[in-house]
């Protein structure tokens, strides 16, 4: 260790501090981006708000703590072991001399390491080199498990008991079990004693005689953003590892604990693609002209299914964001998943969510999540209560459920779940939602137009390079009338175009004679929209458009792309007729966002 000191001064973005408990506490990713992620297309995000966590429990618990306050994770990553030991290995140096040093004096350390999850669930998922199956822990391949028996039927059962007590949901491996060969968490492991570099040998010496136990604490947006819950999380660890971190639970029904991991499987090309695959995302897109609030509510299905969320867009440019982690559950003709459910028979249903939303005041800071996320505040009790009235003629619409439950029940592969994607009712339901929207602190009646079907701005499996596309509801009386519109381009060939007229659920296949949706700047929203129909050459009046709320997103496509997607809500005229709806541009992003964006 005769170069740490040395290292270490280099290295301002490291802070160190010492305590008196058996604890040591890491922070891998507490930095912020930099010029590597601004050069790259797809940057990984750090995780917010962990530098701040990490001092604070550091201080309750009188802890030892290394704090990565400042190192963008796309130029360093310090839970990657092979970036760490090419670029850094005194890293592990100075981690193993610390737990060294907390096991010479208390015989044992215990190492927690602080991570973010960016979903805003309130959820921590537990790293353990484990995941709950069937009610079992159980390794994936290759992994090994960071701490004993007693550990983790000691404190982390107790913790998970109090997460929950509070509103906050533990989970064991949900997402991030930390098994990879790689990952920070295994260096607490004796899954490297054999390792070239002797810090990494002497932990795995150290864990090998069980004299450590690591845990890593995944924890989402709404643990981490400053408000209630991020008090109630960082109070629940204080309570449980300010104890000390050994014993089991007293009276407490032990998990079942498998240690042995299973073997690697080589799999066939084809068996490998069967496990990926694009899910199906279904769900609901409303729009009250009156309020200028819309709103947009997904579930995943299939193979690669995320989750869900609902995002309501306000204010023009302001937008409030909920998303959960976990399989959608469908039960009859309602979809459900933690707060946030749609329901729906053949002519009605209904939506209701209540939970924390993330709202950030200017929807363009999506083009970085973690700007977003740095922008964001916590609004506690965001809530939807609507009931969902569908025109007539919506009936056959009830057939996306069934579709939805052969792909949630895995009957098909990857690529059978492509066609079940393809073969879904090609034409959305449309209808009014109606009743109550609580956010950013006001309570409204919501009246508004509504598509229900396959999400309007879902990416899908197929790459392109721009997409264009509205949708407009009107309604008269007790009729409803919707168009639809979409334009897609790939390769420099000529576009694909599709457009449909709904007529009380009637739907008729139209051309497009021209269509005009442009963004000229990601930041801005389109300065013209209007589409121009004809139906067997017969020319209808021109869809004109006006936005009324508007954010640009940026996300990962098929192929290893990005696409920027600037979407919003806007009120339409279609003849005689007033309404509204949605548009979206998405194109290829084949720059990183303009210097005058970075941080």
């Amino acid at each position: 260790m005769a170069d740490e000191s040395h290292n270490i001064a280099r290295q301002p973005w490291l802070e160190i501090s010492d305590g008196d408990a058996p604890l040591l506490l890491i922070a891998p990713h507490g930095g912020r981006a930099g010029r590597a992620a601004h050069a790259t297309l797809n940057p990984k995000v750090n995780d917010l708000e962990t530098a701040a966590i990490t001092r604070e429990l550091a201080r309750r618990l009188d802890a030892a703590a290394l704090v990565n306050a400042g190192m963008d994770r796309n130029e360093l990553d310090c839970n990657r072991l092979s970036q760490v030991l090419a670029h850094a290995p005194w890293i592990l140096e100075l981690i193993a001399e610390r737990v060294g040093r907390i096991i010479a004096r208390h015989g044992h350390a215990t190492v927690l390491l602080i991570h973010g999850w960016n979903i805003i669930e309130p959820r921590i998922d537990f790293g353990l080199g484990l995941r709950q199956v069937n009610g079992k822990l159980l390794p994936p391949a290759g992994a090994h498990v960071s701490a004993s028996d007693s550990f983790i039927n000691g404190p982390v059962r107790e913790l998970s008991e109090r997460l929950r007590e509070t509103g906050i949901i533990p989970s064991f491996g949900m997402r991030y079990p930390g098994g990879d060969r790689q990952n920070l968490l295994q260096a607490f492991t004796a899954r490297h004693e054999t390792n070239a570099l002797p810090a990494l040998r002497a932990l795995a010496a150290m864990a090998s005689r069980g004299e450590i136990d690591a845990l890593q604490l995944e924890m989402s947006v709404t643990l981490r953003l400053p408000g209630a819950l991020r008090a109630r999380n960082i109070d629940a660890l204080s309570k449980i590892f300010s104890r000390g971190a050994n014993g089991k639970s007293a009276g407490a029904t032990a998990i079942p604990i498998i240690r042995e991991s299973p073997p690697r499987i080589a799999r066939k090309p084809g068996a490998a693609k069967a496990s990926s695959g694009t899910p199906i995302r279904a769900g609901i897109e409303f729009f009250d002209p009156a309020l200028r609030i819309g709103g947009m509510v997904s579930f995943d299905f299939g193979p690669g299914a995320a989750g869900g969320r609902i995002m309501v867009m306000f204010g023009g440019r302001c937008v409030a964001m909920f998303t959960a982690e976990g399989r959608a559950h469908l039960s009859g003709e309602k979809i459900a998943l933690g707060p946030l459910s749609l329901g729906m028979d053949a002519r009605e249903g209904g939506l209701e969510f209540r939970g924390p939303a993330v709202v950030v005041n200017d929807g363009t800071a999506y083009m970085s999540v973690e700007r977003a996320l740095a922008a964001g505040r916590l609004d506690d009790s965001m809530e939807v209560s609507a009931a969902l009235e569908l025109c007539a003629g919506s009936s056959r619409f009830a057939d996306l459920f069934a579709r939805l439950e052969q792909a949630a029940t895995g009957a098909a592969d990857a690529a059978a779940g492509d066609g079940i994607a393809q073969n879904l009712p090609a034409t959305a339901a449309f209808g009014r939602l109606h009743g109550m929207i609580a956010l950013d602190g006001r309570r409204q009646t919501l009246d508004a137009v509504a598509r229900v079907g396959v999400s309007f701005s879902g990416l899908g499996p197929h790459r392109f390079d721009s997409r264009r596309m509205v949708w407009a509801c009107f309604r008269e009386r007790e009729s409803h009338t919707a168009l639809e519109a979409r334009v897609v381009t790939l390769d420099g060939v000529a576009p694909h175009q599709t457009a449909r007229l709904v007529v009380d659920g009637q739907v008729s296949e139209c051309d497009l004679a021209r269509f005009d949706l442009d963004v000229p700047s990601p930041k801005n929203p389109p300065e013209r929209i209007a589409a121009h129909f004809t139906i067997r050459e017969q020319e209808f009046d021109a869809l004109v458009g006006r936005p009324e709320t508007f954010m640009t997103l940026s996300r990962p496509g098929p192929g290893g792309v990005r696409i920027w997607t600037s979407l919003g809500f806007a009120v339409y005229r279609f003849g005689t007729l007033e309404g509204a709806g949605m548009f979206e541009h998405s194109r290829l992003a084949s720059l990183p966002e303009p210097s005058s964006n970075r941080r």
